[in-house]
């Protein structure tokens, strides 16, 4: 019998050993889960932030430049702000500068009639409006990704 308890308990405290390490290695990796959780939160929080900034800069930009006689540097400003973005996309930003080096054709002409001006921007308007959109969504659905991946 005491050979054999002997051999049970050798055989048990490996056991435990093998046990201990496994919960040891668990700890680890939830210590580093955690720590990437608190990094993709963070990493969240800061997009989330910019598409809030990006989609109130291209709300002001729109309603300026729908105004026919928009004011040309409250609208280079805000175009400036918004090329500024890091989610706002290199096409984008391309179009943004080049309509910015336009001259201002009222200039150009002297006074205006009244309605004699030809709105230029609804090209640019056109786009921000369509970047807009894609801002609104993928911001939607990052929000949506979190909230799903917080309930796993």
């Amino acid at each position: 019998h005491g050979e054999k308890n002997n051999v049970d308990i050798k055989a048990l405290t490996a056991r435990i050993a093998e046990l201990e390490e496994d919960v040891g290695l668990w700890e680890q990796d939830k210590v580093a889960a955690t720590k990437v959780r608190g990094m993709e939160a963070a990493d969240f929080k800061a997009t989330d932030a910019d598409y809030a900034e990006s989609l109130d800069a291209l709300r002001q930009a729109i309603t300026v430049l729908r105004k026919q006689d928009y004011d040309r540097a409250q609208a280079s400003a805000l175009l400036l702000q918004l090329q500024s973005r890091r989610l706002v996309p290199g096409p984008m930003k391309r179009a943004v500068t080049a309509f910015l080096q336009q001259p201002d054709e009222r200039l150009l002409r002297g006074a205006p009639e009244a309605n004699a001006y030809e709105f230029q921007s609804g090209g640019i308007v056109e786009m921000l409006e369509k970047l807009k959109d894609e801002f609104v969504k993928k911001k939607k659905k990052k929000k949506k990704k979190k909230k799903k991946k917080k309930k796993k």
